[in-house]
């Protein structure tokens, strides 16, 4: 009696894992897609709440907007293929955490052609810039998406830029429990061509 209870308990749970790792994948497309449509208010339903205690919605709306197309760039995403890449799922005391590593293209298209060499130059650590004519950059890399399930996302799947230039950010919202799971999957990740 007792094996069958485990074994049923296992299936359970690994039926559930699973389901979680569908939906994660789906989600992942999902916000990629809306990214790339520039509809930052799916983008901001899909995101972990967390992130709002630090940045209102709207602040963020108008900053993705802002970025997107503001001072004088106009971005345009390109559609390359995603090659989504997911962790396994991590159960941790209080949450459970997947990292996702996606390729992302993007061309910016500079009014001001004078800022293309010196954009040009910036160094990123998960993407490189490459000039393609006298006003436009190709932004070409990989992107990290960190999906998280805790009592914030009342028990859903969330989602959470994870890339380096987001460190700061996330240390003030995430727990050093899911900072110190969520490195150790990138560093996983990482190594996955």
């Amino acid at each position: 009696m007792k094996k069958t209870l485990i074994c049923l308990l296992i299936l359970s749970a690994t039926k559930s894992m699973a389901q979680d790792a569908q939906t994660i994948q789906k989600d992942f497309e999902t916000i990629v897609a809306y990214t790339h449509q520039k509809n930052m208010d799916k983008v901001i339903d899909m995101t972990y709440p967390q992130l709002f205690t630090v940045m209102p919605k709207a602040q963020m709306k108008a900053m993705a907007a802002g970025v997107l197309d503001g001072m004088g760039i106009k971005t345009m995403f390109e559609e390359v293929p995603l090659m989504l890449k997911l962790s396994p799922i991590k159960k941790l005391s209080n949450a459970a955490i997947c990292l996702g590593k996606y390729n992302q293209s993007m061309v910016l298209e500079f009014k001001n052609s004078s800022l293309v060499d010196m954009m040009a130059k910036t160094k990123m650590k998960d993407a490189r810039m490459e000039k393609i004519g006298t006003n436009k950059l190709r932004m070409k890399g990989t992107q990290y998406l960190l999906a998280i399930k805790d009592k914030y996302t009342n028990n859903t799947w969330k989602y959470l830029r994870y890339d380096d230039e987001d460190a700061a950010t996330n240390a003030k919202i995430l727990s050093k429990e899911i900072i110190a799971a969520a490195t150790k999957l990138k560093t996983a990740l990482i190594s996955i061509k």
